[in-house]
This record gives C-alpha cells, sequence and structure tokens, in this order.
C-alpha cells in the first residue's frame, strides 16, 4: 500500500489544481494564516471515542484574526476498518456566528508490520452562516500516518471540499501537506504541520495559502476494540 500512497496524493492534489486554475495568473495571490487549537480526547466505551476542541485560525500573514471556533465529533468504532463520525462546530467570525452540524465515514487500512495507517475521510455538512445563505458541504480527505518510534509521527494529507449553495455550486478548495506528531507521554502530544492550499473566492479569484498548523492534543486513554483511525479537521 505504501507504494501507491504518492501517485494517490499527487493525483487527487492535480485533480483539485485542474478544476480550480485560473485563466488569468493576476487573480492569485498568496496569504500565511494559522490555526492554533487544543483538543481533548477521551473513550467512553471500547467502541465509542469523544473529542472536543477549541481552535483558533488567523489570516494576513497571521496579523488579523480570522475566527475562533469549538468542535465536538463522536466516534463510532463500527468496525475494525470503519468508523462513523457526527460532529458538531460552533464557530464565531468578526461579523457572525455560523452552526456546522456533519456526519463522516472513515476507512481505515492498518498495516501493524510496518506501522502505518492510510485513512479516508468522508463527510457531508450543513453550514448555518448566520444572515448570508447557508450551504452544503462535501468533503473528502486522504491521511497517511506512519510511526517513527515511540514518540513521533509522521502524517501525510491532500483533501478538497465542494460546496452548494444559493450563489456558488462547485469547488471551494484543497489542500495538502505534512504534520509530525511528537508525543510526550500517553495523555500529551503536541502537532506540527504545514500545509498548501487553495481557495476559490467565489468571485473567479484565488487565493494560495501556506497554513502553519499548531496542536495539543490530551487524550484520556482506554482500551478500544478497534485501533482509531488518526486524522484532524481541515
Amino acid at each position: 500500500m505504501k507504494k501507491f500512497l504518492l501517485p494517490i496524493l499527487i493525483l487527487i492534489s492535480l485533480a483539485s489544481l485542474a478544476q480550480t486554475t485560473p485563466v488569468e495568473e493576476d487573480t492569485q495571490n498568496w496569504d500565511n494564516i494559522m490555526y492554533a487549537g487544543n483538543r481533548f480526547t477521551y473513550g467512553s466505551s471500547d467502541k465509542l471515542r469523544h473529542s472536543a476542541e477549541f481552535q483558533t485560525r488567523y489570516k494576513d500573514n497571521l496579523s488579523a484574526l480570522e475566527q475562533w471556533h469549538i468542535e465536538y465529533a463522536a466516534t463510532y468504532l463500527y468496525k475494525e476498518n470503519w468508523e462513523i463520525v457526527p460532529d458538531f462546530r460552533f464557530t464565531r467570525k468578526p461579523t457572525r456566528y455560523e452552526y456546522r452540524p456533519g456526519i463522516g465515514v472513515i476507512y481505515k487500512d492498518v498495516n501493524e508490520e510496518k506501522q502505518t495507517q492510510l485513512v479516508h475521510q468522508f463527510k457531508y455538512q450543513y453550514d448555518f452562516k448566520g444572515g448570508i445563505p447557508n450551504t452544503h458541504g462535501i468533503r473528502y480527505a486522504l491521511f497517511y500516518n506512519k510511526v517513527i518510534n515511540d514518540e513521533l509521527v509522521i502524517t501525510a494529507l491532500a483533501g478538497g471540499l465542494f460546496e452548494f449553495g444559493d450563489d456558488f455550486n462547485g469547488f471551494l478548495g484543497m489542500r495538502t501537506g505534512i504534520s509530525a506528531a511528537y508525543v510526550i507521554n500517553k495523555a500529551h502530544s503536541v502537532n506540527v504541520g504545514y500545509f498548501y492550499g487553495l481557495i476559490n473566492e467565489k468571485t473567479n479569484d484565488f487565493t494560495n495559502v501556506g497554513v502553519f498548523s499548531l496542536q495539543l492534543i490530551i487524550n484520556i486513554s482506554r482500551d478500544y476494540k478497534y485501533l482509531p483511525a488518526k486524522y484532524f479537521s481541515l
């Protein structure tokens, strides 16, 4: 499976870029943004895991707060390779509040001998946007996790989002990049990443972004029936 990883990531990225590349180069620009968050996870049974995350996002080369949000997710470990994940996000933007319920399905392929995990995330979401038209969203993301040693896990990812609403229907954006998780102990880990993103501004303009990501994870461990998938919200 590992030998197919690079072609899969390249194909996803190229497909996304092919659908969003503008005709004129001067419609593109660049922004550096940052996601910083704290995530808490715990298990209430051997097949049910809960998580809650508080995250802030900064834009305009990290000089302005874009939003902050709180997200809850419940993960039902349905079978060895399948998970069902309903979630809900509350977002505070400078001019409005947003609410986003969603439902996701995870398929994971675990290779215990090579200590790798390939995770496919399929998700539907509905965005209540507080004063502007609400939208539907469908997203797909691919995560490849590799355990380097007891203290380090590397993740490569690529994903895209389609949005459907009254004023826009189509490809909204994509992200691809890499992250590293440093495991401090069983209860604490730090995740650092950098991603490239392309955002459709819905006005025939596109923004290229470099995303710095920093996340502290606090995990109340328990023995799950199946190994949970490792991924994070884009």
